[in-house]
């Protein structure tokens, strides 16, 4: 192949794609109105338009192409009325209703009976004998392709406030009587996990220094990083010994994390007198895994 013709085959194609009102034809030639010219254009199927519908027109390379309509064309329907003399029949289709000339047959189509659309120059339609079954459409693709996707989220901040007024008096979050504990971990888990994906597991790093009385009340709160006194969601009891495990909601807490979700940070709404580790004394204190599609 010379370079020429290798130049020609490597070049893309320019398209343009434009909308135009079919009037008529010029032998083989389909005649659109395209702004305030009348040109000749080729037919590039053989459905023939209604005079004066709309038509996609594309250009490619400066040729122009006749492609088809600008709205869906339903090749079935259900006969919603038809005159006495059965000539004429109002269609009803997932695209709207139609008025349509009925082809002869016998039978002849009635109300509620399925037919055949052809659409080509003269709609028409006819009674379809052999109904066929519905089709079930397919459930909407999963977001991530279907592939299976793990994080570790590391806490970035922790600590524990007074109930009733802002002082982190304490890096330790603590589950206690008076107090609120926090783990926050920043925008990381929203900017990383899509508002569609779907669960798959979640567990929570537990590095408790102190088990003493009730069992701690575990629960997820509203603030990105220390500040004020976060907002905390309903509590639950967990126990959970030390190292990675997973919460009794773990699915809950994944889609009020994930992105869309309305809570950022695990934490502690009271409960016994139970302290865990802060930053400082184990980094993994809080640290999520999570895994998702």
């Amino acid at each position: 192949m010379g370079d020429a013709a290798r130049k020609a085959t490597a070049r893309k194609s320019t398209v343009i794609p434009r909308t135009g009102r079919y009037v008529g034809n010029d032998g083989l030639l389909a005649l659109v109105d395209l702004g305030d010219q009348r040109v000749p254009v080729q037919f590039a199927t053989p459905w023939v338009p209604q005079i004066n519908e709309p038509v996609w027109v594309d250009s490619v390379d400066g040729v122009l192409r006749l492609i088809g309509p600008t709205a869906p064309k339903p090749g079935v329907g259900v006969v919603e009325t038809i005159n006495a003399a059965k000539t004429s029949a109002v269609v009803q289709t997932n695209f709207g209703k139609f008025t349509l000339i009925v082809a002869p047959s016998d039978p002849s189509p009635t109300s509620g009976d399925t037919v055949g659309i052809m659409w080509s120059e003269q709609p028409w339609c006819t009674l379809l004998v052999d109904v066929p079954d519905p089709v079930v459409p397919p459930p909407p693709p999963d977001p991530s392709g279907g592939e299976e996707r793990v994080a570790e989220f590391r806490a970035i901040d922790a600590g524990s406030t007074d109930r009733g007024s802002v002082r982190w008096w304490q890096a330790q979050p603590w589950a206690s009587n008076s107090t609120y504990g926090a783990w926050f971990y920043g925008d990381q888990i929203k900017d990383t996990i899509p508002a569609g994906a779907v669960f798959v597991s979640l567990e929570f790093f537990v590095a408790r220094v102190q088990d003493q009385g009730d069992q701690p009340r575990f629960t997820l709160h509203s603030d990105a990083r220390k500040g004020g006194i976060p907002a905390m969601s309903p509590w639950t009891l967990w126990d959970p010994p030390n190292g990675w495990q997973t919460p009794p909601n773990a699915e809950a807490w994944f889609n009020e994390l994930k992105g869309g979700g309305g809570r950022y940070g695990v934490g502690l709404d009271q409960g016994g007198y139970n302290k865990f580790a802060s930053l400082a004394q184990d980094g993994m204190s809080g640290a999520l895994r999570i895994r998702w599609r």
